[in-house]
């Protein structure tokens, strides 16, 4: 044989035992893009909404209530809709934008491994664009979630990765790069979302509430528009923008009616990102326990790495329980045992008649039966005073009052705890079903005896 020839088979067989003992890891194929989407995928959810329309209006036309609640709805019309989220804490807490569940009246998130479940929102806020939803998986079963990532370091040109359910397509992945940062949009109804970051990744239909990554995998932002007269413009919440209102989307003390009297933030220091106490209310269980500047590094025995961790952690604590922290004050690890107290449970519709001029009652699945309602949760409106805010924005008896600034209201005892912090003369988004139709509208409480309120639609 040659004996060229007999080193080139050779170094043939070499190069062949070479590639298989090449480690997985050194596969040329998998690249950080392939390598980041392995690591998400299995905490991106496929959110599906139905919700019905009137057909004067279109899939894409103007509120049905326009008109302040105009009574002129014609057919109505069953219309299901896509977006994304992702799984924000392995308690079943999905993290999506405010527009994909807002006129939803049924919501299903669908996690990769195929199985559906049933969500309701914990809150909405249309200002920002996002939303938080509940899915109760099996216990003992933690779900896949995805940690929060910063975007104070973003670099214009860097590579990103958008991952959602593009046009219904399930786990679609599109790349791009950041094309800039701090953008200002302004949307419909008066809402104007700044700081947003504008990416080329294609972003389609189905897209909204998907994570935007950078090539490591960490969540970078929240898929939120795009601009339909245009190619690959499109934009995203940025993650510090989530991190900031999870305090207030998630707002335990409002939420489980507990007081603790601590505000918490994150930050960050050089090893990551931190939970740090950022004030104490005198007269609460926390004050002269927890401190300003203290780290909180564990609750309840489960370590606190981001705000997420705490904010879902303090959900599950209810009036009466001891909270054990695990600080970090002064380089010292120092245990802290507090426990909360209840707050006094408000008037819901007492409040509801001070401040709307409207009395309420709690829709049951009974009485939705009885009055052929075409929703179960929510409080029916069953009295209107002439001249008041209510009724001067066109609040009718049979409406269904469903939402009050960026809760979802189904109790009175949930519609006290959000009018007490309201008060008298302030503007508030409220959420209404008339019929088969959902709108909202924006209502001023009443200042006083003689004071009514002017109110204007919001698209």
């Amino acid at each position: 044989m040659n004996r060229n020839v007999l080193h080139v088979i050779v170094g043939i067989m070499f190069a062949c035992q070479a590639v298989a003992a090449a480690p997985p890891g050194d596969d040329p194929r998998v690249t950080p893009i392939v390598r980041a989407y392995r690591k998400v995928r299995p905490a991106v959810v496929n959110v599906s909404t139905e919700r019905v329309v009137s057909s004067r209006m279109g899939a894409f036309g103007r509120d049905p209530f326009e008109d302040i609640f105009s009574d002129v709805f014609g057919r109505r019309l069953p219309v299901k809709s896509l977006g994304s989220g992702f799984v924000l804490h392995p308690s079943g807490y999905i993290v999506t934008n405010a527009h994909v569940v807002r006129r939803a009246e049924i919501i299903k998130v669908t996690l990769p491994d195929r199985k559906e479940y049933p969500a309701r929102v914990i809150s909405a806020d249309r200002n920002s664009d996002l939303a938080v939803l509940k899915i109760e998986p099996p216990k003992g079963k933690p779900l896949p979630y995805l940690p929060l990532g910063r975007s104070d370091d973003l670099m214009v040109g860097e590579t990103v990765i958008a991952i959602g359910n593009a046009m219904g397509y399930t786990n679609s992945l599109t790349t791009g790069v950041i094309s800039a940062t701090d953008r200002t949009l302004k949307f419909s109804g008066g809402i104007t979302i700044g700081g947003l970051i504008q990416t080329d990744a294609p972003i389609n239909p189905g897209n909204s509430g998907g994570p935007l990554l950078n090539v490591k995998g960490e969540l970078i932002g929240i898929n939120t528009a795009i601009r339909a007269d245009a190619q690959n413009i499109g934009f995203a919440i940025p993650v510090s923008t989530l991190s900031t209102q999870l305090v207030s989307l998630l707002d335990f003390e409002r939420i489980n009616r507990v007081v603790l009297g601590a505000t918490v933030a994150q930050k960050r220091d050089e090893k990551g990102p931190v939970v740090l106490v950022e004030s104490v209310r005198p007269g609460t269980p926390a004050y002269g326990k927890l401190k300003k500047g203290d780290r909180i590094v564990a609750l309840n025995g489960t370590k606190i790495r981001q705000i997420p961790d705490y904010v879902c952690g303090m959900l599950a604590v209810k009036s009466g329980s001891k909270v054990r922290f695990l600080c970090l004050r002064a380089g010292k690890e120092i245990e802290v045992s507090i426990v909360v107290r209840a707050k006094p449970r408000p008037d819901g519709n007492a409040l509801a008649r001070k401040l709307f001029g409207v009395t309420l009652r709690q829709v049951t699945p009974a009485l939705a039966r009885d009055l052929r309602l075409r929703v179960a949760r929510g409080l029916l409106v069953v009295g209107v005073e002439e001249g008041g805010p209510a009724d001067r924005l066109g609040v009718k008896l049979r409406d269904v009052l469903f939402q009050v600034g960026r809760f979802y209201v189904a109790d009175m005892e949930t519609l006290g705890i959000i009018l007490e912090e309201i008060g008298p003369g302030k503007p508030v988004t409220i959420g209404v079903v008339r019929g088969n139709v959902r709108a909202w509208a924006t209502i001023h409480t009443r200042k006083g005896k003689r004071s009514g309120a002017s109110g204007s639609t919001s698209k």
